[in-house]
């Protein structure tokens, strides 16, 4: 892959990378509940799910998952049940004032970097949008005369790095959100708030299709 194709690819996956999606509001929802620094740790775990998804897309598989209606549902409805599940757990979380949640020292947070790792892959895995956007889009920023599998890894790597600007955008937001909220109430209403995004989250991908 050439420098020249490279820089007409990355601002693509970056703009994909910052379109709004479950992904992202985890972020962001991270970035309220422990700033950003941690937010764009736990998008290893994102990164992590996005590249199993690559690799399939790369050995033909995520073109049979899009083609077949069997496995394109199961993938779907799975990421649909957990996102619902995030929302009303997050919906139903306890008003713990912010200071009591992370103290002014760093010390770790309830929630360490491997559960929120973990949250990442689960959302990313079980999102089928992310099978159609390497099956259906990066094939057609190939030149096929040129090494494909040469071209797949730094398309992967551009986008998994894209990854992790989007994320720290979304996690900065939530920080600036966070500065607003300082009590149970204000707690209260932004975990509310933010699961309902994640079950409204859950309800459009429910619409996905595979045209």
């Amino acid at each position: 892959m050439t420098f020249s194709v490279w820089l007409t690819m990355a601002p693509l996956l970056m703009l994909l990378s910052l379109g709004p999606g479950p992904n992202n509001f985890t972020a962001m929802h991270n970035g309220i509940q422990v700033g950003a620094r941690k937010a764009v740790i736990a998008v290893v775990g994102r990164n992590l799910a996005f590249s199993i998804l690559m690799l399939v897309s790369a050995l033909g598989l995520g073109a049979v998952i899009v083609s077949s209606a069997f496995w394109f549902s199961v993938v779907k409805w799975v990421g649909v049940a957990y996102l619902f599940y995030v929302g009303i757990k997050t919906w139903c979380s306890a008003a713990v004032v912010l200071e009591e949640h992370e103290t002014e020292n760093g010390t770790k947070a309830k929630r360490g970097h491997q559960a929120r790792m973990r949250q990442e892959f689960l959302v990313a895995i079980s999102n089928p949008k992310a099978i159609l956007l390497f099956t259906a889009i990066f094939p057609q920023l190939l030149d096929l005369s040129k090494s494909v599998p040469e071209q797949f890894f730094w398309m992967g790597v551009t986008f998994c790095c894209t990854e992790f600007i989007a994320a720290y955008v979304y996690a900065m937001s939530g920080k600036q959100i966070r500065r607003l909220i300082r009590s149970p109430k204000g707690l209260r209403n932004m975990n509310r708030g933010m699961g309902s995004v994640f079950v409204l989250a859950s309800a459009f991908l429910a619409t996905a299709s595979r045209i």
